[in-house]
């Protein structure tokens, strides 16, 4: 088990809700929920079990048909499971909740009944879609969990050291030697390499065996792939067909998603349908334009205007370059020594949307265009937009060297005192002049 951050929030959940509310964990499939659920309940709790919907028989699932009797209810539960009684106090994870919409229903009338404590997890495309003919619980408290992000990653490496060090680094301000940032580029290439899915995280660890790495998010991607082409078939979608084209988007740094790239007759409704599907699946990152970058940008959200980023930049990795799993060794080498030919622009930038989302951020973008004194229109735009401190901060990710500031500039008129921090994520040393911080990506995850 990985040390993960959402554990202490778990916990939290815990002491402060006491069983007074359920607990439901969104994300992707494969990032680790009932992993760190069961790690919850072997440290925090006097027993646990673990309640696996995708495998529960229909008679067992038909318990929750009824609960008028709570006592009958857990006899013949816990009767079906072949155990005896749970002690009072302990957790139940109902895992692949969205196979069984009356146990999550049932949350009210367990909650209220207050001898356990219960957590969910599922997939969130199901579990809104089986909605329509339950009650969903007031009781259910929601929490978003995400693949491993890069502390994690230095964790699971064992250089808890090196993560302080980062954070401690940023906090003062403090510049660090080239060698210190030569070998921190090489732990961040690794990164962008293998990702933060655990499976393919305690490959590596164990085997520092690219090939077999590889093979493990191949298996994640292509049980991505298979759940696609069901969304697909279930909802009238073309979400396998996006799926496959955000490699070819992102790699032509485009201002935003080309519908036409994906289906010539992919009309608005098909496609918003196609985007709700994609988002609700948490296999990929939306970044919306922003039409009003002085604050309140869900307000003034476009949707018809976004970017695509893979969850994880590990399985990016997979997913555009190793074809050939014999070349998987030789690829993820020269990836982590800067030597790979392609401009490797598009996965820092996938890593830097995947950094801000796993920091609780809504990353936006904002692009516009200014008439120059030669009377000639030039296109701006900034990169990733947030709200942090309540202050407009911006992002420009600059994978080689940084040859502009003018959008900087321009951005800086626009919104005035509103502007928070201005950050250039580079692969250049850590560098603070003039209100703007130049951050390497490997210290990112530190704001």
């Amino acid at each position: 088990m990985f040390k993960r951050k959402i554990y202490d929030k778990l916990l939290s959940w815990k002491k402060r809700s006491n069983g007074s509310s359920a607990l439901l964990i969104e994300g992707a499939r494969r990032i680790g929920k009932t992993t760190v659920c069961e790690e919850l309940g072997k440290n925090e709790y006097p027993r646990y079990k673990t309640i696996d919907f995708s495998i529960a028989s229909n008679d067992f699932m038909k318990n929750f048909d009824n609960l008028m009797d709570i006592e009958e209810f857990f006899s013949k539960i816990f009767l079906d499971l072949k155990m005896s009684p749970l002690p009072k106090g302990s957790l139940i994870i109902f895992d692949e909740i969205q196979f069984c919409p009356k146990a999550r229903q049932a949350i009210k009338t367990l909650v209220k009944d207050g001898r356990y404590h219960y957590i969910e997890t599922g997939s969130l495309v199901s579990i809104k879609e089986n909605t329509s003919t339950i009650l969903i619980p007031s009781e259910e408290e929601s929490i978003q969990m995400y693949p491993m992000d890069y502390e994690e990653f230095l964790w699971a490496l064992g250089l808890e050291y090196e993560a302080d060090t980062l954070k401690n680094a940023l906090l003062n301000k403090k510049y660090l030697s080239e060698s210190l940032h030569h070998s921190f580029m090489n732990n961040y290439r690794l990164y962008l390499a293998i990702g933060g899915m655990p499976k393919a995280v305690d490959t590596y660890i164990n085997t520092h065996d690219f090939y077999l790495t590889d093979i493990e998010k191949k298996k994640i991607l292509k049980l991505y792939e298979e759940d696609l082409r069901k969304i697909d078939n279930k909802y009238n979608t073309i979400c396998s067909l996006v799926w496959k084209q955000m490699p070819a988007m992102l790699s032509k740094h485009s201002t935003r998603f080309l519908v036409s790239s994906v289906d010539e007759r992919a009309d608005s409704i098909l496609f918003q349908n196609t985007l709700d599907k994609l988002i609700e699946s948490k296999m990929v990152i939306p970044v919306f334009k922003c039409n009003d970058p002085s604050g309140g940008f869900e307000l003034s959200k476009d949707s018809s205007m976004f970017k695509l980023y893979f969850s994880d930049v590990g399985l990016f990795t997979s997913r555009i370059h190793i074809n050939n799993l014999n070349d998987a060794r030789d690829i993820y080498q020269r990836l982590i020594l800067d030597k790979l030919s392609l401009n490797l622009g598009m996965f820092f930038e996938n890593a830097v949307a995947q950094t801000l989302c796993s920091n609780n951020y809504i990353p936006f973008y904002y692009s516009w265009s200014e008439v120059n004194q030669e009377s000639t229109k030039k296109q701006y735009e900034i990169d990733f937009i947030i709200n942090q401190k309540n202050k407009v901060s911006i992002f420009e990710v600059k994978s080689k060297k940084v040859s502009s500031l003018e959008s900087f500039t321009k951005f800086n008129n626009k919104v005035g005192k509103n502007i928070g921090n201005r950050y250039i994520v580079k692969t250049k040393p850590f560098k603070f002049n003039d209100d703007i911080i130049e951050i390497p990506f490997y210290m990112l995850f530190a704001i």
